[in-house]
């Protein structure tokens, strides 16, 4: 529920400006600094020249089912990606008050000292739903990576490939292994018969590529059979992060590893525990000694607390109703709300992938329209993700929708009414001036009317 305490001025306090620090502290003098770097500098025009339009850093003040009231307004939250509505489960929930009457709020030590049973029952689960021998928790798939990727390719001799598409977290954690000797090479797996050729070329001692199970903004599944093939004839080990894949695809709810039948051989799984499944936590997931290795390497578990018990029980409560007739119930009913929505969107005239993933791409294009296509929706009485770069190429921003099976007929309906708004709101603008200044009257219009800056000053900060 709202808290009815929370003023205006709070709510104004949590947007992000990326203002010059005051003062003449090392610090203050630091940070200005950074505020010059040039993705900064285009990060804090944009901040400053959308001054509260863009849908980033919002407020959920209430939240019910999927209705929301968001930056104060109510709409149906399609941004989610608590797919099968696990966090708000009956059987989650539950599970997770007992666990805090039962062990506390926190066990007060890290792994490598004591564990709770319950988080080394979760290991076990979590290895079952996916196949594996074994599974390490971390507090969350970054802090997987970040323990995980050093730990067994941070050294000289070892060529880490990095699909293009591949989560920022990945490539973060590999940076830590490039400064320990590692080599990291882009690749795009859409053109397989290249990146065999790349893979048969290296000599290196130690050979691996990183790829999302599912892409977290396409919302699709790459070819990774066919990839697994290629890692076994050129001597390649595959590393895969499939967070937006468990709970969501499989029998199971394993992920692509159970859906595409994946061998553990020569792979090595992450993932996170609060999407599909609702809850939190992150896990890889290997052979015996893969795990039994990172046990007593990966700093992220050796250094790091562990989950928290509610944290826990509610993990083990969502994988016992993710492997159920209700989870899978829940499974059919997401795709096909997927094929539906899809189908409705391209029938009103939007660019769509193909596929049955609950996330489910808009392609827009240039940045404003982008954004004013988001509020336009927003208006409409639905939120979903307006996404630019860096996430995306420059120039293809796109509106990301997640469905999730507890989204009601209804909901649906509001969803696709919205965007037959949208496209009629869109096909309102057109100009042979560009595609940036088709949509610029109406967001300087729109700025002006919440009582920002004048017209003449967004055509000046545009370049235009």
């Amino acid at each position: 529920m709202a808290n009815s305490d929370f003023s205006n001025q709070e709510s104004s306090n949590h947007e992000v400006h990326l203002q010059a620090a005051l003062g003449s502290a090392p610090l203050a003098g630091h940070i200005n600094r950074l505020l010059k770097k040039p993705e900064i500098v285009r990060a804090r025009r944009f901040a400053q020249m959308l001054d509260g339009f863009h849908l980033k850093n919002t407020l959920t003040e209430q939240v019910d089912g999927r209705k929301a009231v968001i930056d104060g307004r109510s709409v149906v939250n399609f941004g989610s990606a608590n797919y099968l509505g696990f966090e708000r489960h009956p059987a989650v929930l539950e599970a997770a008050r007992h666990a805090l009457s039962e062990w506390g709020n926190h066990s007060g030590c890290s792994r490598i000292f004591s564990s709770h049973e319950n988080i080394v029952r979760l290991e076990r689960e979590i290895a079952r739903l996916v196949g594996a021998d074994e599974s390490l928790i971390c507090a969350n798939t970054s802090q997987v990576h970040q323990g995980t990727i050093p730990a067994l390719f941070g050294a000289a001799g070892v060529t880490i490939y990095l699909d293009r598409y591949a989560h920022t977290s990945m490539h973060q954690a590999s940076l830590i292994a490039v400064a320990k000797g590692a080599r990291l090479q882009r690749v795009d797996i859409r053109d397989l018969a290249a990146v065999e050729n790349q893979f048969r070329d290296d000599s290196a001692q130690v050979k691996v590529v990183m790829i999302d199970g599912v892409y977290s903004m396409q919302g699709h599944v790459p070819e990774i059979r066919e990839l697994q093939k290629i890692c076994d004839r050129t001597g390649t080990i595959l590393y895969i992060d499939d967070a937006h894949g468990i709970a969501v695809y499989g029998e199971r709810g394993g992920g692509v590893v159970e859906m595409l039948d994946l061998s553990f051989e020569n792979m090595i799984l992450t993932a996170g525990l609060q999407k599909g499944l609702g809850a939190y936590g992150g896990f890889v997931a290997a052979r015996k000694p893969v795990i039994d290795f990172l046990r007593v390497s990966s700093r992220s578990y050796i250094f790091s607390g562990t989950l928290q018990p509610q944290a826990v029980e509610g993990s083990l409560a969502a994988i016992a109703v993710c492997d159920s007739d209700e989870g899978r119930n829940l499974r059919a009913r997401l795709k096909t709300m997927s094929k539906k929505v899809r189908q409705g969107l391209r029938e009103l005239g939007f660019v769509v992938p193909a596929g049955d993933s609950p996330i489910v791409s808009v392609a827009m294009g240039a940045e404003l329209k982008t954004l004013l296509a988001g509020r336009k929706l927003f208006d409409e009485g639905v939120y979903v993700n307006s996404v630019l770069y860096p996430a995306t190429p420059k120039g293809e921003g796109l509106l990301r929708i997640s469905l999730n099976a507890i989204h009601t007929d209804e909901e649906i309906a509001l969803l696709m009414t919205a965007f037959s708004a949208l496209k009629s709101y869109l096909d309102g603008y057109r100009s042979p001036l560009g595609p940036n200044f088709s949509y610029l009257k109406e967001f300087a219009g729109r700025q002006l009317r919440r009582g920002r800056r004048s017209s003449s000053e967004w055509v000046k900060k545009l370049g235009l």
